[in-house]
């Protein structure tokens, strides 16, 4: 959220900057899935993974996982920290990625929660 105007927890111009561009590639791409009805292929040399996810519905959908940047070696001395994406706006197992608020992510080995959290997170209950 942007806050502005306020004497504390303002949000810069540059900040808001950062944002509006975020939300034109979003746009950009809900158009591309719209306009060609499929999803993308993604360019594994480029697109994080998310392992051992689940998707948590905070005030929003987000996935929460392992995520592995490209060319990223991971964390010192093997340690490894959960983290988690910017709201979903696209989620599809059967392919394998999902789209953030902020880019694309393929969809790696679901943790042992996934099942629950889909069913939880699904309008119907059905995965």
């Amino acid at each position: 959220m942007l806050r502005i105007g306020e004497d504390r927890a303002n949000s810069s111009w540059a900040s808001i900057v950062r944002h509006a561009r975020a939300v034109e590639c979003l746009t950009g791409d809900l158009r591309r899935v719209i306009d060609s009805k499929s999803l993308p292929q993604l360019d594994t040399s480029r697109t994080p993974v998310v392992e051992q996810w689940f998707i948590e519905k905070f005030i929003v959908p987000t996935l929460v996982g392992f995520i592995t940047y490209p060319g990223d070696s991971g964390e010192p001395h093997g340690e490894r920290s959960s983290s988690f994406t910017a709201p979903l706006h696209i989620f599809s197992l059967r392919q394998g990625i999902a789209r953030s608020a902020q880019r694309w992510y393929r969809i790696g080995h679901p943790s042992p929660v996934a099942e629950d959290s889909l069913r939880r997170w699904s309008m119907d209950g059905e995965i």
